[in-house]
């Protein structure tokens, strides 16, 4: 078969040698000769290792850095979340989303009969997103942040339109309380 893609006959034909040994012979005959057309001979595992040292003196210096910072690394990651924290931020902030989904789609068309329903479901909505934010950030630094002397105004606001939108929608089935009160929140 070589012989036809070759154009010879199958009498003039060599008995064909192995890939390993066609190698072989390939590189005993460039090694026996001397290598004019190269300038310098190239050392590939002097470059490899001398590439390794580098990228690991530049590691090196950059992690000594980065120790070196105020503010370490250990001080950085102290406030991320664990996973646990990141699954009650996400059900409790899905369940607020629903809630006040569900307020203002249903309950928002038909608020002048039933006021108590779209504040109830509202309101359960607000609570559910800042719960979201305790679980995330910890009770203690979500109570701090939102008791900080800049916050406290709004944050109190926030909690008495809460709790007046509960009375006046539960206790006095008041229908212009429980709007004004859904509108501050």
């Amino acid at each position: 078969m070589q012989g036809w893609f070759s154009g010879t006959t199958s009498d003039d034909a060599k008995p064909s040698s192995s890939l390993l040994a066609d190698w072989n012979s390939y590189a005993s005959a460039q090694s026996s000769q001397e290598p004019s057309n190269l300038p310098l001979p190239f050392d590939l595992e002097s470059a490899v290792r001398s590439a390794n040292d580098t990228v690991s003196g530049t590691f090196s210096v950059v992690s000594k850095g980065v120790r070196d910072l105020p503010g370490n690394f250990q001080s950085a990651t102290s406030n991320v979340p664990s996973g646990k924290a990141l699954v009650y931020f996400g059900l409790l902030l899905a369940s607020g989303v629903f809630f006040v989904f569900i307020a203002f789609t249903l309950f928002l068309p038909v608020m002048v009969v039933m006021p108590q329903k779209f504040a109830i479901c509202f309101t359960l909505g607000c609570g559910f997103i800042i719960g979201s934010f305790f679980a995330l950030k910890g009770p203690k630094n979500q109570l701090a942040h939102m008791l900080s002397k800049e916050r406290l105004p709004f944050t109190l606001t926030f909690i008495g339109s809460m709790i007046g939108t509960i009375y006046v929608s539960m206790v006095r089935h008041s229908y212009i309380l429980s709007v004004v009160f859904s509108v501050v929140q």
